[in-house]
C-alpha cells in the first residue's frame, strides 16, 4: 500500500514538473509574440504619425493654393479692367 501512494506521489510530482516547465515555455513564447505585436503596433503608429504629418502639409498647401488662386484671380481681373480701359480709350481717340 505504501509502495502504491509512493508511486502516486512521484506521478503526481512528476506531473506537477512537467506542467509547469510547459507553463514556462508557454510564457516564454507568449512574451515572445506580445515584444512582436508590440513592435507592429509602434511600426504602426509610426506610420500613422507620419501620415498625419503629411495630411497637415497637404492642408496647409491647400490652403496656401487657394489664397493663392484668389489672389491670382484678383490680379487677373484688375489686369482686364485696365486692358479694356486702355482699349476702349484707343478706340475713342480714333474716332
Amino acid at each position: 500500500m505504501i509502495v502504491l501512494l509512493i508511486a502516486m506521489i512521484v506521478s503526481l510530482v512528476s506531473v506537477i514538473v512537467f506542467l509547469n516547465v510547459r507553463f514556462y515555455r508557454e510564457k516564454k513564447v507568449f512574451k515572445t509574440r506580445i515584444e512582436v505585436l508590440q513592435q507592429i503596433i509602434f511600426e504602426i503608429s509610426e506610420k500613422q504619425n507620419g501620415q498625419r504629418i503629411q495630411l497637415r502639409l497637404s492642408d496647409e498647401i491647400d490652403h496656401k493654393l487657394k489664397s493663392a488662386k484668389a489672389t491670382l484671380s484678383d490680379d487677373i481681373f484688375g489686369l482686364n479692367y485696365e486692358l479694356f480701359e486702355i482699349l476702349s480709350k484707343n478706340n475713342r481717340r480714333k474716332k
